[in-house]
C-alpha cells in the first residue's frame, strides 16, 4: 500500500460499525483495509452488552449468521432502587434461541467474529495500526497517514469511537462537550452457567436484562445494568459527563459500582463471582441533536464517530445502530463505486439514506430524551416515592393495621408533587 496503490475505502476502527461496513464492501469486490490501535478487532473493547437483531435481519443478516451470540433475552427488568429496598417491573417472555429478538454479546469475541467474517470477504483487517493524520488532495479526503506511512483510498469510513479524532480534525466535531456524553464503569464478572440459570430463574441459552435508576447512582442522571453472558455477567453503572465533573470526586466511579454490587438486590445474583475484566469508556449520549455533520467528501462517520447512540431510559441502544450505519454507508460508496465514491454526491447519497433509515428516525423520535433524562426528580424522587408507596401497602403495624391504597397513593402525590409529577410524565410520554 505504500507503493503507489490506491484502496477502494479505509476503515478506521475495528468495532461494530467499522467491520460491518468492511463486510458489506468487501462482499461487493471493493478492496478494503481495516486500521485497528488495538492488537486484535475487540481489543478496546469492554466487556459487552445487548444487540437488537430484529432492526439488522435486511441489513446484517448474513453477516451474524453464526455469531457467538452469549444468551437470548427472556427476562427484563427496570429496578427502582431507594436504600436497601427495591421494586421491578419485570416482563418474561417466550422469545426461543430460534427467533431471538435481542441478544448479549461480549464484544471481544463478537468483534473477532466480525472480522473474521469480513477477512473471509478478503477484506484487510489490520491489528496495531494506528492511523495519525487524514491524507487530502484537491478539495477532499484521499487516505491516512499510518505510523508515517500513506495509506491511499478513494474513501475514508471513520468509525474510531466516542472520541474520533479523524472527526475533530476533519472539523466536524469542534469540541467534545461534556454533556454529550456519559461515562461507564463496566466490570465482568465470572459465573458458572448453571448458577446464573438458576439465580435469573432461564432455561440454558436464554438469560436476563436488568436496568437500576435511583440512588445507584447517588443522585447524577445515570443507571445501573446487568446482563447475563454464557457464562459471566456484565455489570456496570453508567453516568452523565457533565455532572461527574461537577462531583468533582475521583473515587466516585469505583465507590459507585462497588456499592452497586453490594446491594440487597443485587449481591445474591453474583455471590461467587470472579472478576476479569474492569474498566471505563465514554458513550455518546447527546441524541439526535449532538450528531455532527457525517462526513466531507472521501470521508464518512459512522457508528460512536457520528454520535450513534440512543438512550431513552428503558433501552439502551448502539450496537444495531453502529452496525447498521456501517453498511448504510457502504452501500453508498458502492453506489457509486463506477464513478468516484469521493465526491459530494456519495456523501449525499450516504446522509439521506442514514436519514431515511431507522436509525435516525429513531434517534430524531427520541430527541428530548437527553434533556427529559437529565431531570434529578427521576432519580431522586420518583424511585423513593414508589418503593416507599409500596412497602406501606404490604407492611402490618403493631396494631394489626395496614395502610389503605387510598392514603399510600396520598401521600405519594405528596411527596412528588401533583403538578411537577404530571409535567414530567407529559414530558416522558412525548419521548
Amino acid at each position: 500500500m505504500s507503493d503507489g496503490e490506491e484502496l477502494d475505502v479505509v476503515v478506521v476502527g475495528a468495532g461494530c460499525a467499522g467491520l460491518a461496513c468492511a463486510y458489506e464492501l468487501a462482499s461487493n469486490g471493493l478492496t478494503v483495509a481495516v486500521c485497528e490501535r488495538g492488537d486484535v478487532a475487540g481489543a478496546k473493547n469492554l466487556t459487552g452488552g445487548r444487540l437488537y437483531l430484529e432492526p439488522l435481519k435486511d441489513l446484517c443478516g448474513d453477516l451474524l449468521e453464526g455469531a457467538p451470540f452469549e444468551r437470548t433475552v427472556v427476562s427484563e427488568s427496570i429496578v427502582l432502587t431507594h436504600g436497601d429496598a427495591s421494586t421491578s417491573i419485570r416482563l418474561d417472555h417466550g422469545v426461543g434461541e430460534d427467533r431471538p429478538h435481542s441478544v448479549t454479546v461480549l464484544r471481544g469475541k463478537f468483534d473477532q467474529f466480525l472480522a473474521d467474517r469480513a477477512g473471509e470477504k478478503e477484506a484487510f483487517v489490520m491489528g496495531e495500526q494506528r492511523v495519525d493524520e487524514l491524507i487530502r488532495e484537491d478539495g477532499k479526503v484521499a487516505g491516512v497517514m499510518v505510523g508515517g506511512e500513506e495509506v491511499r483510498a478513494k474513501v475514508v469510513v471513520a468509525a474510531d469511537g466516542a472520541l474520533s479524532f479523524l472527526a475533530v480534525e476533519a472539523g466536524l466535531r469542534k469540541s467534545r462537550e461534556p454533556r454529550c456524553f456519559g461515562v461507564g464503569v463496566k466490570e465482568l464478572i465470572k459465573l458458572d452457567a448453571s448458577v446464573i440459570e438458576e439465580r435469573f430463574n432461564v432455561a440454558p441459552g436464554q438469560g436476563a436484562a436488568r436496568m437500576y435508576l435511583g440512588d445507584v447512582t447517588d443522585g447524577l442522571p445515570g443507571g445501573g445494568f446487568l446482563y447475563t453472558n454464557r457464562d459471566s455477567i456484565s455489570i456496570g453503572v453508567v453516568v452523565q459527563m457533565d455532572e461527574l465533573e461537577q462531583r468533582g470526586e475521583e473515587d466516585t466511579f469505583n465507590d459507585l459500582i462497588n456499592r452497586f454490587k453490594e446491594r440487597p438486590d443485587v449481591a445474591p445474583l453474583i455471590q461467587g463471582y470472579e472478576t476479569v475484566e474492569y474498566g471505563a469508556h465514554l458513550i455518546p449520549e447527546g441524541g439526535f441533536d449532538a450528531i455532527p455533520e457525517l462526513g466531507i467528501p472521501g470521508l464518512f462517520l459512522v457508528g460512536d464517530a457520528a454520535g450513534l447512540v440512543l438512550n431513552t431510559g428503558n433501552l439502551l441502544r448502539g450496537m444495531d445502530l453502529a452496525m447498521a450505519s456501517g453498511v448504510i454507508a457502504a452501500r453508498s460508496i458502492i453506489e457509486f463505486r463506477e464513478g468516484d465514491p469521493g465526491c459530494p454526491e456519495c456523501l449525499q447519497h450516504y446522509k439521506n439514506s442514514l436519514t431515511n433509515s431507522f436509525v435516525i428516525e429513531e434517534m430524531r423520535a427520541h430527541r428530548k430524551a437527553p434533556k427529559i433524562l437529565s431531570n434529578e426528580r427521576i432519580y431522586k424522587v420518583y424511585p423513593p416515592a414508589v418503593v416507599d408507596m409500596l412497602r406501606s401497602l404490604f407492611e402490618v403495624d403493631e396494631k394489626g393495621e395496614g395502610v389503605p391504597v387510598k392514603r399510600a397513593v396520598k401521600e405519594m402525590r405528596r411527596t412528588v408533587g401533583t403538578w411537577a409529577a404530571m409535567r414530567d410524565i407529559m414530558r416522558i410520554l412525548k419521548l
